[in-house]
């Protein structure tokens, strides 16, 4: 049995709805026991703990990749150790990790949530997905990056992730002007960098590079995954204004 604290932090100040928790999943044979404090974690078969925590770290890995994208949860998970029997008088406190300071947040509303619903355990993270949650969607989400900056850095990392602007359009299944519009509106943003070519961005495109970057995103992590991206994106599907 593998042991983890559990650290969790939302765009907003987080509580949890009575009957949250304790949550289990399944998952290739493994039996997960979530509280808000805590993950414990059974092995489908006997195995050493090393092979244990290999064979845990691709189930965390999409775990907290889905958690993040679909349901705007960021979930950290840090390895307390293992035990040869599960212990059901064992739990972990909110001494552990699992005390977030608000003050990051610039919200004034409380999110109650209820249990985290179960991810498409398919999801595979990787160095692209991360860098493109961590640098682009998550301090976008949280105020930290102003939309036109976190557009601009997104074509650029999309570009060096399939070798041109048009083969990562192809990848994810949008159009190449959809992809040209939010790296025009990023790169021509006042907000981003003044020149003479510089424009103010209306709400409309700010709404526009809002969402092109979640779906952007989104649809980076299903490619990485194996998955198909999704239906063809382009800029008369009514995301567009």
């Amino acid at each position: 049995m593998l042991h983890f604290a559990v650290q969790w932090v939302d765009q907003h100040p987080l509580t949890w709805l009575n009957g949250a928790f304790p949550s289990s999943y399944e998952v290739d044979g493994w039996a997960l026991n979530l509280s808000e404090t805590r993950l414990d974690a059974k092995p489908p078969m006997p195995m050493t703990e090393d092979e244990a925590r290999s064979g845990m770290t691709p189930i965390l890995d999409a775990w907290t990749a889905v958690l993040e994208i679909e349901q705007r949860l960021v979930v950290t998970f840090y390895y307390l150790g293992a035990s040869l029997e599960p212990d059901a008088t064992e739990r972990g406190t909110a001494a552990d990790f699992a005390t977030v300071s608000a003050t990051a947040f610039d919200a004034a509303v409380t999110i109650q949530r209820g249990t985290p619903r179960e991810p498409d355990w398919s999801w595979r993270d990787t160095e692209a997905t991360q860098l493109a949650r961590t640098m682009c969607l998550r301090p976008l989400r949280n105020g930290s990056r102003p939309v036109a900056d976190a557009a601009y850095w997104l074509v650029t990392h999309l570009k060096q992730w399939a070798d041109t602007e048009s083969a990562a359009a192809a990848r994810l299944n949008v159009s190449t002007a959809y992809v040209k519009r939010v790296r025009l509106l990023g790169a021509r943003s006042h907000e981003r960098k003044v020149t003479p070519n510089s424009l103010e961005l209306t709400a409309q495109d700010k709404e526009f590079l809002n969402n092109a970057l979640e779906e952007l995103v989104r649809r980076l992590h299903l490619v990485e995954s194996g998955l198909p991206p999704g239906e063809r994106l382009d800029l008369t599907d009514g995301r567009d204004p």
